[in-house]
């Protein structure tokens, strides 16, 4: 392997330290050279240079520079050293400046993957010789990868995707600002690494066009089916099949298959509030998943309804075309103040990812370590705790710390009750804050008001003390969440789902349910991450755990498969024990976490370790046969 010294030099000014100081070891195979470089402070969430100072960094630079040249002058990359488990553990300690806890240890070597290259092996799963046929319901990132583990196991399936392209959230999110608030440099399939991002939170289109990639060069497309629409499934006791109707642009479908995944997710079906006179408005109107190609932005009066998740990323983008801008806001959000939220990834980081072996497992490790479970003790109320707007100490701090953050941020004084939340840090979705949600709170044309809507009429929207008029209406208002496998109709035998439990669903693991056999979901009940990880992390821990399943069931000639009652009972109970001591039902907080009772439903209140111990393996005992 031939490197440019000149090029090698600039993208090592690039580069994390830290991930470059433990990567000698693998350019010259002693883990004691750890012990000689500048030791990295404790990692936290989003700093990457381990608080090295400018010498420390010059050290490391030339050191890391005379070694991998000296390697590559000698020999080639495969010839680099693989360190035992024990030495990655050492590798890990490093680069986060603290012990990684024993109990993590095999979760990260998974993860990091350094020492294997089949994702099969990862699992000790094999390949499966069965007549076992699956439906896959979406084919947004989930759908997606449960058709490569499936394709893998050498299981029969079909995707069944209602839109023209895959993608899911990332194909019908299309709004301006739409981007990703995980680092993308982990936000993405651990076998399966991007390079090439050109934003550390990329935006939509940079997303939809990974997942693409993803779904053709696995040669997902031959299994996958669009503009087709599950209507309804019914699992007939008889024949041990489900019986779905679903519908495409030509015609209704009736068929059979063994087992379903739904992979539809929890953010698909658009909330739109119940209000007065809505029919009666005369402009633009629309949710933000489901924005037009037509401009009815530029030099119009526009109104934004929410504050949440999508409404902080639509505001900046459109504030400056608007001609006047209003935002209807119930309760604010906290930010978690996040610099290079917009920031380009540059050259000599996309070089070293590409081109330096093993630096991007590394650089992925230590994007994940510092944000993996460290957060979740602080999100448990104490019950002595007497400030109302925080939980405990440790969370009262972080509202000091955000509050100071955005404070730095106003100059107009009449935004600071506006803007300051009133509840605990945490008990909504965070949000990252790059100065540009208060930047464009501060320009004359945009008015914040602190409401919702309830009166509209057909100029505009009737707030508490006027008729504003209006050209267009947006509703960031977020997604029917508690309303899991809707508009489908689902009866395992027991009934419609949804009519059994209406927005307070069982299961086991968020993955099976005890009223539909045969059926697993991803991204179901209670698997929403709120404190810690990725989606994409919780997605592959359920399609290990469903191929794992698969595997038995085809192994044992079996057709039928049901998780025990007292088992999913017993989740249950400890699901919602744990959700009771926790800052998403705090009496302050209202959020798309919890139903219509308050309980929370959508989010995860487990460890991340604990939900990729529970998932690593089918256990037949909790299932009946």
């Amino acid at each position: 392997m031939n490197i440019n010294k000149q090029t090698l030099s600039d993208a090592l000014d690039s580069a994390s330290f830290p991930v470059i100081a433990a990567l000698m070891v693998h350019f010259t195979g002693d883990i004691s050279i750890l012990n000689k470089l500048p030791q990295p402070s404790q990692a936290v969430l989003g700093e990457t240079q381990g608080s090295f100072s400018k010498e420390d960094k010059k050290i490391i630079k030339e050191f890391a520079f005379n070694e991998i040249k000296k390697f590559f002058e000698r020999s080639h990359k495969n010839d680099l050293y693989l360190p035992s488990d024990d030495e990655l553990n050492i590798m890990m300690n490093y680069i986060v400046g603290e012990v990684v806890s024993p109990d993590y240890v095999p979760m990260m070597l998974q993860e990091i993957n350094i020492n294997r290259t089949d994702t099969q092996e990862l699992n000790n799963l094999k390949y499966c010789h069965s007549d076992l046929e699956v439906l896959i319901i979406g084919a947004g990132m989930s759908g997606i990868l449960a058709g490569i583990r499936l394709a893998e196991l050498g299981i029969k399936f079909k995707i069944y995707e209602k839109n023209i392209r895959v993608g899911g959230t990332w194909y019908e999110n299309k709004y301006p600002g739409s981007r990703v608030d995980i680092a993308n440099h982990f936000y993405s399939y651990s076998f399966e690494e991007n390079h090439h991002w050109s934003e550390h939170f990329s935006q939509q289109p940079e997303l939809l066009e990974y997942f693409e990639k993803c779904f053709y060069k696995y040669g997902i497309e031959k299994n996958t089916y669009f503009e087709t629409e599950v209507i309804s499934a019914t699992f007939d006791e008889l024949t041990e099949l489900w019986s779905v109707t679903s519908q495409n642009k030509h015609n209704q479908i009736q068929e059979k298959t063994n087992i379903i995944i739904s992979c539809v997710g929890q953010l698909n079906q658009p909330n739109i509030p119940k209000i007065n006179g809505i029919d009666d408005f005369q402009g633009n109107i629309f949710h933000s998943s489901q924005w037009p190609d037509n401009d009815v932005i530029s030099d119009q009066k526009v109104a934004v309804v929410g504050s949440g998740a999508s409404a902080f990323q639509i505001v900046p983008s459109i504030a400056e075309s608007c001609k006047e801008l209003t935002i209807f806001q119930r309760s604010p959000p906290w930010m978690f103040p996040n610099p290079i939220y917009h920031e380009a990834v540059d050259q000599g980081k996309k070089w070293l990812l590409a081109n330096l072996p093993f630096y991007s497992r590394w650089y992925r490790f230590l994007l994940f370590y510092p944000g993996s479970d460290q957060l979740l003790d602080s999100l448990f109320i104490n019950p002595s705790w007497k400030e109302s707007h925080s939980i405990n100490q440790d969370n009262d701090a972080m509202r000091e710390l955000f509050t100071e953050a955005m404070m730095s941020q106003i100059s107009d004084e009449s935004l600071i009750e506006k803007v300051i939340p009133k509840y605990p840090p945490f008990g909504k979705r965070m949000l990252q804050d790059n100065g540009a949600w208060l930047r464009a709170l501060h320009l004359p044309k945009v008015n914040l008001l602190s409401e919702g809507v309830t009166d509209m009429s057909s100029k505009g929207i009737i707030s508490s003390d006027q008729e504003i008029e209006l050209d267009t209406i947006i509703f960031a208002t977020g997604f029917k969440a508690q309303e899991f496998f809707c508009p489908m109709k689902i009866d395992g035998g027991y009934g419609d789902f949804n009519k059994i439990y209406e927005d307070s669903p069982k299961s086991y693991l968020g993955i099976t349910f005890s009223t539909m056999p045969n059926f697993f979901a991803m991204y179901g009940p209670g698997t929403n991450l709120a404190h810690a990880g990725s989606i994409i992390f919780n997605s592959e821990c359920q399609i290990n755990y469903i191929c794992s399943a698969i595997e038995y069931l085809a192994n044992n000639n079996l057709k039928k498969f049901k998780v025990k009652r007292d088992v999913e009972q017993q989740y249950q109970d400890s699901f919602e024990k744990r959700h009771q001591q926790m800052v998403w039902e705090h009496e302050k907080v209202s959020s798309w976490y919890q139903n219509s009772s308050g309980k929370v439903v959508t989010t995860s209140p487990w460890k991340l370790l604990e939900y990729w111990n529970w998932t690593k393996k089918f256990n037949s005992d909790d299932y009946e046969f």
